[in-house]
């Protein structure tokens, strides 16, 4: 397997953990969803009305004259019966059954209540009926079989009717002649009418006997050649409902109620375009993680590391030195300047505990804020604010021994911003500036230099092309990816060195994000606890 190919599934197996973790983590409101579903889905359902289902079977029997084995005769067997199963809720039937039962219902409103279908292979008809009074059903479905029995036979009696009704008339109109003819026999007295009259007589006797001969085979034919269509099955009272089907609506319900959770869930982490995890870090902007700190408490303000050394946070700020010392071997870092892309992703807290963790190594560090619009570092360490960064601007460089200030960590010296000048950018960026980055650096081996965040001012900007490396700080959950992106094409557009990324604010008891983090907050607790 390839390089190329390994990545990808690690990234897949990554994204598969991050999905079933995003479920785990919001568990309670899949099935909070299942749950209202579900009691809906009951509470519908027992204030439903109950219908009932009942089947009735008719057989559509071949006329006598055409039974045979044959495909012909079978194909027109079942046309017949395809075509029954149409008839069978037509206006006339469903009007028939209505008058018989005397239903208060329209022949529409029956039709959608009948369903009739063709038992596959056979001449079976299956009606179904559905009704809320399961006795009406039945009596429907029965009903409407004898309705259409009747109708079946009515309209194959009417192929016959006009030819037996003109036979019927004749045979009438021969009878008459018999008898009128007889009685003139028996009247005649003349042997030569007589003979004649007796030979009138056998014409109207032979021709009676031949009309009869035809109209009974007028009336057999009618018998060879019609269907024959009977109930093969009563309907049957049906003491169960078919809808609603309680249960399995509760269960459709749950089972739906999750899948909108779960779809709402995916959709609105779909929306959601923030950090939440290093691997949005590497595998869309290709930086590198420097470190990762989780949320944790801070008494008075001050930095973790100061207050709490031996803390899991502390140890942590600890890797992050080692990681930006290992960020940039080949190019000796003195200036570091510290940003974040929008306020409140932590910059300030980041800058004071690494300046302490750096300080704690044997070199000799200040921290410098350049946040001179809202500046927090000399709030971090208890000191006073009325002379730093801003004085420097107007006075001798000499000076810088009167506005280095030591705190409780008396290696770490700060620089705080001093008063609040009315035009930040230009200071920053003037030569000014680089004269008294030079001069710190000239006593010291390391400057953190606090900026503002980059997408509200410009000072972070205008101040990275002339610092050894630029380390970001984002805070997972809040820090939009576009954000973060505007920010690095800002930096790379005037040349900043990004060392890479901090990820502040972590909480690693996050059941959504948390196995993310859990691994390295581990090792560090495991070694506090111990310790």
């Amino acid at each position: 397997m390839n390089p190329l190919e390994q990545n990808k599934e690690v990234i897949s197996f990554s994204r598969i953990k991050e999905y079933f973790y995003l479920l785990v983590s919001w568990a309670w409101v899949i099935v909070l969803a299942g749950a209202v579903a579900g009691a809906a889905a009951y509470i519908i359902s027992i204030r439903t009305t109950p219908i009932y289902q009942t089947t009735a079977r008719l057989l559509v029997s071949e006329p006598p004259a055409v039974r045979s084995l044959d495909n012909s005769t079978m194909i027109n067997v079942q046309l017949t019966t395809s075509t029954y199963a149409e008839m069978l809720t037509d206006q006339i039937v469903l009007q028939g059954v209505i008058d018989k039962l005397g239903l208060q219902i329209k022949p529409a409103r029956l039709q959608g209540a009948v369903s009739v279908a063709v038992v596959k292979g056979t001449q079976l008809l299956e009606i179904t009926v559905e009704d809320p009074d399961p006795a009406q059903a039945v009596a429907i479905a029965d009903t409407l079989g004898k309705v259409f029995a009747l109708r079946i036979h009515d309209l194959q009696s009417q192929r016959y009717a006009s030819t037996q009704e003109g036979l019927a008339k004749q045979v009438s109109d021969i009878e008459n002649q018999i008898n009128i003819t007889s009685l003139a026999q028996a009247s005649e007295k003349d042997p030569v009418q007589k003979l004649q009259i007796d030979a009138r007589l056998v014409q109207y006797r032979n021709l009676y006997s031949s009309l009869v001969t035809n109209f009974e085979q007028i009336r057999l034919a009618e018998v060879q050649t019609s269907t024959n269509v009977v109930i093969a099955q009563p309907a049957v009272f049906q003491t169960a409902p078919v809808r609603p089907r309680t249960m399995l609506n509760v269960i459709v319900g749950i089972f739906t109620g999750m899948l909108l959770a779960v779809a709402l869930i995916f959709g609105i982490e779909a929306l959601d375009d923030t950090i939440k995890n290093p691997d949005d870090i590497r595998q869309n902007f290709n930086l590198s993680i420097l470190g990762m700190i989780s949320n944790h408490e801070m008494a008075d303000q001050k930095p973790i590391s100061q207050t709490q050394p031996r803390s899991p946070v502390a140890e942590a700020f600890r890797s992050m030195r080692t990681n930006i010392t290992f960020a940039s071997v080949d190019r000796p870092l003195r200036r570091i300047l510290i940003t974040s892309p929008t306020p409140q992703d932590g910059k300030t807290t980041v800058s004071s505990n690494l300046a302490v963790v750096l300080a704690n190594s044997e070199k000799k560090v200040v921290l410098l804020d350049a946040d001179l619009r809202r500046p927090q570092i000399h709030s971090k360490f208890g000191l006073v604010n009325r002379a730093g960064l801003s004085e420097l601007f107007v006075h001798d460089l000499d000076s810088l021994k009167d506005v280095i200030q030591f705190g409780d960590a008396s290696e770490l010296g700060v620089i705080t911003s001093g008063g609040l000048p009315p035009n930040p950018s230009e200071l920053l960026t003037s030569n000014k500036m680089i004269q008294i980055l030079d001069r710190i650096n000239q006593d010291y081996d390391l400057i953190l230099i606090d900026t503002p965040p980059v997408l509200s001012v410009t000072d972070a900007v205008a101040l990275a092309p002339r610092m050894d490396g630029v380390i970001l700080v984002i805070k997972p959950g809040k820090t939009r990816q576009k954000d973060l992106q505007q920010t690095i094409e800002e930096l790379n557009g005037v040349g900043a060195h990004i060392l890479g990324v901090v990820l502040n604010n972590v909480n690693t008891g996050s059941r959504k994000y948390g196995y993310y983090y859990g691994q390295y907050h581990s090792k560090y607790s495991h070694y506090y606890r111990a310790a």
